[in-house]
Parts: C-alpha cells; structure tokens; sequence
C-alpha cells in the first residue's frame, strides 16, 4: 500500500515538473516571439506615379538641379519577422508630405498648401542580405486633414516581402507637440506600441551633409490577414 502510495506521488511530481518544464519552454518562446510594428492605414495619398518611384533619394530628382525644400534627414532601419529572421529582397515603399504639409498627389490638390516642384514625394528601396534599407528625405511638414484635426509630420511606409503579403504602417518623430492629439497614433493599444512607431532624430554620421539629420525606424512584420492592413 505505501509503494503505491509513493509511486503515485512520484508520478505527480513528475507530471508537475513536466507541467512545469512546457510552460516555461511556452514562456521562453513566447518572450522570442517579437511584437509586430504596429500596423497602419496607407491613407488617401499612397502615390499614383508611373514608374511608382524613382529610388532611395527623395532629396533631388533627375533633370532638376535644386534640391526639394526642408531639413534633410537619413532614415534606415531593419526589416525582420517576429521570429527575428532578417528579411533581404523586400521592396521598402516611403511616401510623405513635403516641408510644407502638401502631398505630391491629385487628392491634394485643393490644398492651400505650397506643392515642392523638387519634391516627388515618394521613394523605394530593397532590402538587402541583412534585411537593411535606406532613404535620404526632408522632415514632413504637419497639415491639415480636416477643420478639426492636424496631423502631425508622419511619414507612410508599405513592405511588400517576396513572398507575403505588403505591411503598412506611419512613422512619426519624437518630441511633436502635435503626436498628442493624433488619434491614429494615440488610438494604438499601448505606450510600446507608440514608441514603436516613433524615431528620435539624431545627429548625422561624419559623411554625410553636417546640418542633416539621422534615424533608425526598424520594422517587424505581423502575420499577414491578421494585423496587416491592406494598400
């Protein structure tokens, strides 16, 4: 009777350790598992260009010699899945604003705001082995999108991976006033999830132009039909 007793306790115990050892292994993976970059509306701008882009340098455009108006600013980053697996050959879309709010597009053409000759607004890149891209742009403008609501400077940002589907989201920049009212900003679930889309400029490394600005936005791509909102 008591080695019965005892094999059954055993048989508990080990049970419990087993219990045990899987919810710490779940824990474990679930802790690997990286948040998605918050996803984000492609909004009423995405660009209507043929060819969609020119490339990577949304400063000057070809055939013009001026450079578009505002503070330049380098903005790269990393593109991985929430496994943290690099993601290379995806094509990164940017389109935005110019300095003075105005996009470079025909649904904003009533707009009271100053259009940049020099400034397409638009631009792509391709990750490379390391999942890296790189864009060289101006600081957005804030504009008006309705009587009541001005948004802050933002930038749009679509990943189309090779073999997925596209992940949109906004990039907006630290120390905004106007981040505080913006509800498709404040309207995320939580304080991470704003932080995750928000860059804090830094100054620029010794290459590049002195009076220019840095910033690192890398991206996390959620599972596609879930988080993912389409263009």
């Amino acid at each position: 009777m008591l080695a019965s007793i005892l094999k059954s306790r055993r048989q508990i115990l080990r049970a419990s350790l087993g219990a045990g050892f899987l919810a710490a292994n779940a824990k474990a993976s679930a802790a690997a598992w990286l948040p998605p970059t918050p996803s984000q509306p492609a909004g009423p701008f995405y660009a209507p260009f043929k060819p969609l882009s020119i490339d990577n340098d949304l400063v000057f455009l070809p055939g013009r010699p001026q450079p578009a108006d505002g503070d330049i600013l380098h903005i790269s980053g990393r593109v991985r899945d929430q496994s943290g697996k690099n993601v290379s050959g995806a094509r990164v879309e940017i389109w935005q604003a110019n300095r003075y709010g105005r996009y470079n597009h025909p649904r904003h053409e009533n707009s009271n705001l100053k259009l940049d000759p020099n400034f397409q607004g638009f631009g792509h890149d391709q990750t490379d082995t390391d999942g890296i891209y790189r864009f060289r742009t101006i600081k957005p403008g804030a504009y008006p999108d309705s009587p009541t609501w001005l948004r802050p400077p933002h930038i749009h940002f679509a990943v189309f991976p090779p073999a997925s589907a596209p992940w949109t989201t906004q990039l907006y920049f630290a120390d905004e006033p106007l981040n505080e009212t913006d509800f498709l900003l404040q309207g995320l679930p939580t304080e991470a999830d704003r932080i995750r889309v928000t860059m804090t400029l830094g100054p620029p490394a010794p290459d590049l132009e002195p009076d220019s600005r840095m910033g690192k936005f890398d991206i996390v791509l959620g599972t596609p039909g879930v988080e993912q909102r389409k263009i």
